[in-house]
């Protein structure tokens, strides 16, 4: 059976010195877009990702902000994509994640990545070098707590007697848990461990689905996001012109802390031009029809899962929810439907019915 694709939203509630407002007055406005995506729209999830210490605000508290969204929304999916699991004890984690799928209603997936910047480690008392190993026993020990029985663990990084998490699962198993990664043993460890692959990087999927096939699991369970920075809009050079700055602001902060020295080539310094850094590649800018022909290749190659960092730090409210009406009237209603196996499985919906665009078939 062929079904929609869904897509979600990320934002990193950042809010820049240069275009600074008082932070309750951000957190308020972007609160009422989230509501009006939740009841007016066809998008179907709202992310929030973590990162710390930057001079910007990008929220470091993922899980406050899940929670805040799960309260004020009935239907969107809830979800990181992501949070950086070394810097978390995985038990107070599992805890923080089963109260926010309570609250919700079952609508709470994990999005986890492994991290990559020495201050963020450094600042919250961990070795960067550890985070291999924190991921994986992090991972094993998430998996037993959303179990909810009692269990105990003797690892490397964490070792305690037996302990019961609550509150238990709304659903078997608890929260899905998807991972992230660019690198291919960081794509195959997804294949392995996680319940969904998060690809930030085109191409990645090809490991992970032959390594998924490697290992036998099941197509049902070969669930594939794909995440971009986006900016859609009916007159794409208009909306460019908008946010430009703010996109270049995201970028440079993650050039700054170094995310990009193992690209291809590297980058090392921040842009001083939004175009210029347009002509890099990094961020999808396109009318309705290019988007729809992006994702319609994405379809193609499997996935069931769309998110879009298409809220820029500091960007007025006003004018990304003009560019997501556009995407939820001129977009969503056109891309592909998909018959990919893991569209139609259990775990694949969020714990609330999905809304269908009225134009979707």
């Amino acid at each position: 059976m062929s079904r929609p694709v869904t897509f979600g939203v990320i934002n990193t509630f950042g809010n820049p010195d240069e275009w600074r407002q008082p932070w309750k007055q951000r957190y308020d406005a972007i609160f009422e877009q989230i509501e009006w995506i939740d009841q007016e729209t066809a998008i179907d999830g709202v992310y929030v990702t973590e990162h710390h210490f930057y001079d910007d605000g990008y929220i470091p508290a993922t899980m406050v902000m899940c929670g805040a969204i799960a309260a004020r929304t009935r239907r969107v999916r809830i979800g990181t994509n992501l949070i950086q699991l070394p810097l978390h004890n995985p038990v107070r984690l599992a805890e923080d994640a089963l109260v926010v799928d309570a609250l919700s209603g079952g609508r709470f997936r994990l999005g986890v990545g492994m991290g990559y910047y020495h201050q963020e480690f450094n600042g919250l008392g961990q070795r960067l070098a550890e985070r291999v190993s924190r991921t994986e026993e992090g991972i094993a020990i998430l998996r037993k707590a959303f179990s909810g029985e009692p269990f105990e663990f003797h690892g490397k990084r964490y070792d305690f007697g037996e302990i019961s998490v609550t509150p238990g699962p709304v659903r078997d198993g608890g929260p899905e848990i998807w991972m992230g990664g660019f690198a291919p043993a960081a794509v195959r460890r997804a294949a392995r461990l996680a319940d969904g692959f998060l690809e930030f990087d085109p191409g990645t999927h090809r490991t992970y689905f032959e390594e998924c096939d490697r290992l036998g699991k099941d197509k049902a369970g070969q669930q594939l996001n794909v995440t971009y920075w986006a900016i859609i809009d009916e007159d794409p050079e208009r909306a460019f012109a908008q946010a430009g700055h703010h996109w270049m602001h995201l970028l440079n902060q993650y050039i700054l802390r170094d995310a990009y020295a193992a690209r291809t080539p590297a980058l090392t310094e921040p842009y001083d031009d939004p175009k210029k850094a347009l002509a890099d590649g990094l961020v999808m800018l396109a009318d309705g029809p290019a988007a729809v022909k992006v994702f319609n290749a994405d379809v193609d190659k499997g996935a069931i899962d769309i998110n879009l960092v298409t809220m820029m730090p500091g960007e007025p409210v006003d004018q990304v929810t003009e560019r997501l009406a556009y995407l939820n009237d001129k977009v969503i209603p056109h891309v592909k439907l998909t018959g990919h196996p893991a569209a139609g499985s259990p775990s694949a919906s969020p714990g609330a019915p999905r809304a269908e665009h009225p134009n979707r078939t």
